[in-house]
């Protein structure tokens, strides 16, 4: 996977609204209106509430402190959804950080904000990171059996699934390498 951008925070949550077809909320989301869209958030404001969902909701409809939310958005003109409803439908091709994440939260995409989603890793970055901490742990292990009490230098030179070498210093004259079976 590519590196993470909002430009790609965008292409997967409408990936995810053209794949689900809006998932939970189709049928609000399936042939949106602004109407619908408006409904939907009515809908979902006592349902959908995790971490940053409050601040998602708080920047697009811009709350009052100790405003009910439910009465603010029955309020709110149905021309605050068309920006929203143009993007759902294809009509433009970008939209307003806070519309994009008002959908984000509409659809469940995850994860959300985009401020999580360009500092999470993907479930491959995860294994390799796993996988790495597992070696250094098997390393360990093995120099604990072997006596040796003093870390010295140490580095990867080579890796695969079924093996790792590693190149220690143990003084300035003597070097060591390891093959280690996985």
């Amino acid at each position: 996977m590519g590196c993470k951008t909002s430009i790609t925070y965008m292409n997967e949550i409408l990936e995810k609204y053209r794949n689900e077809k809006g998932g939970e909320m189709s049928s609000y989301l399936l042939e949106p209106t602004r109407k619908q869209i408006k409904e939907a958030c009515l809908w979902l404001i006592d349902r959908r509430k995790e971490k940053y969902d409050e601040r998602i909701l708080n920047r697009f409809f811009k709350f009052k402190e100790g405003e009910n939310k439910m009465y603010a958005i029955e309020r709110v003109k149905g021309d605050k959804f068309k920006p929203v409803v143009n993007f759902l439908t294809g009509e433009t091709k970008s939209t307003t950080p806070a519309n994009l994440e008002l959908i984000s939260w509409l659809i469940d995409f995850k994860p959300r904000p985009l401020s999580v989603y360009l500092g999470s890793t993907s479930k491959d970055e995860e294994e390799i990171i796993q996988r790495h901490d597992d070696r250094k742990k098997q390393l360990m292990q093995l120099k604990k059996e072997i006596g040796v009490t003093e870390i010295p230098e140490t580095k990867v030179i080579q890796e695969n699934n079924k093996s790792i070498t590693i190149i220690s210093q143990i003084n300035p004259s003597l070097k060591i390498t390891t093959i280690v079976s996985l």
